[in-house]
């Protein structure tokens, strides 16, 4: 018996994160009800369709589930979001009424660790500061040269998802990674070919890439005694939320040009007068390191062929965990 799924997302969100083939699967294995307009629904109709809902896919949007509508939905056994966190979006009670919830989250961490390796790599190579003298009529920089990945220390703080796929992606590179995160087990350190330390040990690291989620246990997780610390020639990369470090201390040690940074996230957006434009060491992007053409239109397959996978009993990927959640960003 097929289960009658209610698809949230409007008919312009749905182009860019759900597939052809998707949308196949939908209609082969599931009654589809789909958006038909150009408006995400409201509150008040997501409500109105909870009564005979057997499963909801959500992105970008989408109203959130309250308490108060899962109680209204006797029938409901997944809610997939087709984004990232669930966790302002649907109640942890859903556990206890035995729906499975899913979510996108992991796919978007490989778009971003590829933000990170492509911003490790341009900051190394010194691209920007080429680029920057070219364009001001110059050739070769005789005292500028780039330096080599291969072989480096990488200090990774928190083995999140996107911090996973930072390492899976550095793998070629033969690099000798450090990672801090207390919930990482040796065993699982060990799995990933990484080193357990300390958060000073990989502040110490000359590369640095921050994957920490945005919880209260991270917030200004990396302080000004950290940020200080980090070694003269170094480069930090923060793709992860602007309050897990010290903002003010981070851009006053930047400018004193001792290091360089790729920032992608930001407690609030650089001004337009912000004196970040200035820095000639800082690759700044407008958070779009989980932004990809790719990415985003594999986000409802992957829920879909989750769900799928569940219902043949098989292993799932996407599946979030109750015991994860309180350490979810």
């Amino acid at each position: 018996m097929k289960m009658k799924a209610y698809v949230l997302p409007s008919k312009p969100l749905l182009e860019k994160i759900c597939s052809t083939t998707c949308k196949e699967w939908l209609e082969e294995h599931f009654i589809p009800v789909w958006n038909e307009t150009n408006e995400e629904y409201t509150p008040e109709q997501l409500m109105e369709i909870m009564a005979d809902a057997e499963v909801i896919l959500t992105s970008w949007g989408s109203p959130s589930i309250s308490e108060e509508m899962l109680k209204k939905a006797p029938k409901l056994r997944y809610i997939g979001h087709a984004a990232g966190t669930v966790k302002q979006r649907i109640p942890k009670q859903a556990f206890g009424q035995g729906i499975g919830i899913y979510s996108a989250a992991p796919r978007l961490a490989w778009s971003v660790g590829e933000y990170c390796l492509s911003a490790l790599l341009t900051l190394m190579r010194k691209l920007p500061q080429y680029d920057t003298n070219f364009r001001q009529g110059g050739w070769k920089l005789k005292h500028v040269r780039g330096n080599e990945l291969f072989g480096k220390t990488i200090g990774i703080v928190s083995a999140s998802s996107t911090g996973r796929a930072f390492i899976q992606l550095l793998k070629p590179f033969q690099v000798n990674i450090l990672v801090y995160d207390p919930y990482l087990s040796e065993q699982r350190a060990e799995e990933l070919g990484v080193r357990r330390a300390t958060l000073e040990e990989v502040m110490d690291c000359p590369i640095i890439s921050i994957h920490a989620p945005s919880i209260p246990a991270t917030d200004n997780l990396v302080n000004a005694d950290l940020i200080r610390r980090i070694k003269d020639g170094a480069i930090l990369i923060n793709s992860s939320r602007g309050a897990v470090l010290d903002e003010e201390v981070l851009f006053a040690e930047l400018k004193t040009g001792r290091f360089y940074a790729a920032l992608d996230v930001f407690i609030k957006n650089p001004s337009k007068d912000s004196s970040l434009r200035e820095l000639s060491n800082v690759l700044v992007t407008p958070h779009v390191a989980g932004d990809t053409v790719d990415g985003h239109l594999a986000l409802m397959d992957e829920i879909v062929a989750d769900i799928l996978r569940k219902e043949r009993s098989e292993p799932t990927r996407f599946e979030v965990q109750e015991h994860l959640w309180d350490i979810l960003a």
